[in-house]
């Protein structure tokens, strides 16, 4: 877990069950580059992580609610906030 959020397995379990494609590469001086989308349907949106990794999946369901509004993906994780919120 990272914090009080999911962890980064079950982001990656999350975003393959809604069907969205991610690609989260590593270069030693430059931290983590991620991508949500593919290289045939192209490529929704991208962002670089250079702080903690512990950060990396909080990150990546922000983007992915964002990009992806309507996918189950989003709905689970909005819900999850919502109940937390209450």
């Amino acid at each position: 877990m990272n914090g009080d959020g999911a962890s980064l397995k079950e982001i990656l379990l999350d975003l393959y069950d809604s069907e969205i494609n991610i690609s989260i590469v590593s270069f030693w001086d430059d931290g983590y580059t991620v991508k949500l989308g593919d290289e045939l349907n192209g490529f929704r949106g991208e962002f670089n992580v250079n702080e903690d990794i512990i950060y990396l999946p909080e990150m990546i369901k922000v983007k992915a609610i964002e990009l992806y509004p309507n996918s189950e993906f989003a709905k689970k994780y909005k819900e999850a906030e919502d109940e937390k919120d209450t």
